[in-house]
């Protein structure tokens, strides 16, 4: 996994309080799909930088 669980988790009720519906939980459904984003965006990111150099910005 390259997702911390608590800080994603923590992170989506702190988003959540400012709902009208306050949620308190967090399936792991929605750390699925924050893994899967998450591996997209890297796999895009890399695949868009030039062919040369050592850093990936």
């Amino acid at each position: 996994m390259l997702i911390n669980r608590t800080k994603v988790k923590e992170f989506a009720l702190e988003m959540a309080k400012h709902r009208a519906h306050k949620f308190t939980r967090v399936r792991k459904r929605f750390f699925i799909k924050c893994e899967g984003n998450l591996r997209t965006f890297i796999r895009n990111q890399v695949h868009s930088l030039p062919s040369k150099g050592k850093t990936i910005l």
